[in-house]
């Protein structure tokens, strides 16, 4: 006899054909847990605000999938940007909270409450940042019953690269956060380190689900060339993720001949949101701009190495850690010692490690890699990318998942 198959409501900003790293996470959730006997119906925007579009993504959703996208207000997104242009921190910080996409929540809301009617899916599932898909969630939630699940892709409330928020905002993400974990049944989180407000880390209602890798995303047959060594940025430069450092240090090492500008080529794949941002000067520099994620991909597979670049205040391993892992290629990683893809590079011998502060480290990592190149090439490595597939699939988050909406609903 056939199980039943469920259904589960899903609130997502972040979804195809929007693209980058925000939308990863909920699109494998929905993919493969239509293969565990869960259909979706998600609830996103059809606003234009947001630059990284991936058409080819929508190929992935699964045909039992309802999606339904939503406009939402642009006022907040202009009057944001004219305080943010104008360097007025606080009154931007004000406009902003609880997050940019705040305008959305309105339609988005409206859309679940019809969805929860006319579907009668079993189960919430709302996803952060932004935020705004948890407050609407809150509500479907408040109105209707159907129980609740809440997955933070990002912290919010302990954010510690929002430094320069006014206290009182500070204060209120707290509260509006510990009521989201006290409201949802089950709050999931992309990382072991994150805090949520009401919530402690041994709390059985907190679930941490990693991001991963989806085996059929893997490119196959790009190489890197032999002939020059090219280290590829993949990922959008912004705010804190500023790899400069790393570029200050080639520069440094090409000036002393201890590596030949001639030969190596530095790419930068992703968008580049960072004002005043300068490549290296003296070296080759590639600059992509944003690619669909087939082709970053396929970047990656075709460098020497991959670059990955955390600075020390954040512990957040990059969503990109897991796909430069199941590349085979080696990655240059320069990250708190603490931080989850220090640990697994250096655990699982998958590239270097060096304080992504200090510069003569970095040279040194560098030139390690120069050094192995020169010697053999620096060779794909087979047992990191199927260690990689075996401990962080997409597949396996999803199996993960679907026990947590499982438990949500009894």
């Amino acid at each position: 006899m056939e199980t039943a198959r469920r259904r589960v409501l899903v609130l997502a900003y972040f979804f195809p054909p929007l693209g980058g790293a925000g939308v990863q996470r909920t699109l494998k959730f929905v993919k493969y847990l239509s293969t565990l006997g869960w259909d979706a119906t998600v609830v996103s925007t059809r606003s234009r605000l947001y630059p990284a579009r991936d058409p080819s993504l929508l190929e992935e959703v699964p045909e039992t999938t309802r999606v339904i996208r939503t406009a939402a207000l642009p006022l907040a997104y202009w009057v944001s940007l004219v305080l943010y242009r104008l360097r007025l921190k606080r009154l931007f910080a004000w406009a902003t909270w609880p997050d940019g996409g705040f305008g959305w929540a309105p339609f988005a809301l409206v859309a679940a409450l019809r969805a929860a009617r006319r579907d009668r899916p079993d189960v919430i599932l709302s996803s952060s940042p932004p935020q705004s898909a948890h407050f609407a969630a809150l509500v479907v939630h408040c109105l209707t019953g159907i129980p609740w699940v809440a997955d933070f892709r990002d912290e919010w409330a302990a954010d510690a690269h929002r430094p320069d928020q006014p206290r009182v905002l500070v204060r209120l993400a707290a509260r509006v956060e510990q009521t989201f974990t006290k409201r949802a049944r089950r709050s999931v989180v992309a990382a072991g380190y994150f805090g949520l407000a009401g919530l402690p880390h041994d709390d059985p209602r907190r679930v941490e689900i990693l991001n991963g890798v989806d085996e059929a995303d893997l490119a196959t047959g790009n190489r890197p060339p032999a002939e020059r060594f090219v280290l590829a940025y993949v990922g959008t430069i912004y705010g804190i993720r500023d790899p400069t450092p790393v570029f200050r240090a080639l520069t440094k090492l090409a000036d002393r001949g201890e590596i030949d500008r001639g030969r190596i080529e530095v790419r930068l794949v992703g968008s580049v949101w960072l004002e005043g941002f300068e490549p290296p000067t003296g070296i080759e520099v590639q600059s992509t701009g944003y690619l669909d994620h087939a082709r970053a991909l396929r970047e990656m597979s075709a460098a020497t190495a991959l670059l990955l670049y955390v600075p020390s205040a954040s512990l957040a391993p990059s969503g990109k850690l897991f796909e430069y892992l199941a590349s085979g290629r080696p990655i240059l990683c320069l990250a708190h010692p603490d931080n989850l893809a220090s640990r697994i590079v250096r655990e699982w011998h998958a590239g270097v490690v060096a304080d992504p502060h200090d510069e003569a480290d970095i040279e040194q990592a560098i030139l390690t890699l120069w050094r192995r190149w020169h010697q053999d090439g620096l060779p794909d490595q087979e047992a990191v990318r199927r260690q990689t597939l075996e401990r962080y699939s997409r597949r396996a988050g999803a199996r993960q998942l679907a026990a947590v909406l499982e438990d949500a609903t009894n």
